[in-house]
């Protein structure tokens, strides 16, 4: 071979590299009230996931995976749900007309002695490869009458953005609970995929 098809294949070789990006984490559309309205917010309870009309989710897998991600948080303490609330019914039916059921809400804090409570409703829902889920999740204070924290995200895994962002939740996180598989397993199981979106909407809580 000669020199210049061996420089022309080293060439190749440093396109091929600086083409190949590190993971990066991607951005999720996420508010949060100003800190005195958080601070009031400690005692809640998470209500049953529900799911737009035509997405067939499994809902309490996938509410499960954001109570374990909220309780790693250490910031809240979470109230078990009671085996049967009428309340909840009623405020989960009027969040999804788009208006709160201020009478509903506030029966249910005072019931429980809650500061809040955390809905979630889910958008999109694809179980098997590749999967997605979307979701919209609201955290409602009893105190100041509002939603003092909200994300809504859809995680699609046949987006380059997701995968990068799987990547990326895989090296700093999974791999270091010990999965020694590739990022690919977040995928395989519905549940790991279901921790994966729990994990990046309970990190979009940052407080001063």
């Amino acid at each position: 071979m000669t020199t210049r098809a061996l420089l022309a294949l080293f060439a190749l070789g440093l396109c091929g590299c600086q083409l190949e990006r590190a993971p990066e984490r991607r951005s999720i559309n996420s508010y949060l009230a100003d800190e005195r309205d958080l601070a009031n917010v400690r005692r809640i309870m998470i209500l049953p996931f529900t799911s737009e009309d035509g997405v067939l989710a499994d809902r309490e897998r996938i509410r499960d995976s954001f109570v374990n991600e909220l309780q790693k948080l250490r910031r809240f303490e979470i109230v078990p749900l009671p085996e049967r609330a009428d309340e909840d019914d009623t405020l989960n039916a009027s969040l999804r007309r788009g208006k709160l059921s201020t009478d509903a809400f506030v029966k249910l804090c005072n019931r429980y002695n809650l500061d809040g409570v955390y809905v979630g409703n889910i958008t999109a829902w694809r179980p098997y490869l590749p999967p997605h889920l979307g979701l919209r999740t609201q955290l409602l204070s009893v105190h100041s009458g509002s939603t003092v924290w909200a994300v809504d995200a859809m995680y699609d895994s046949s987006d380059r953005a997701t995968v990068s962002d799987l990547r990326h939740y895989h090296e700093r996180v999974s791999a270091a609970d010990g999965t020694l598989h590739g990022w690919e397993m977040n995928t395989l199981a519905p549940t790991k995929f279901a921790s994966y979106v729990a994990y990046r909407f309970v990190g979009t809580w940052v407080e001063d």
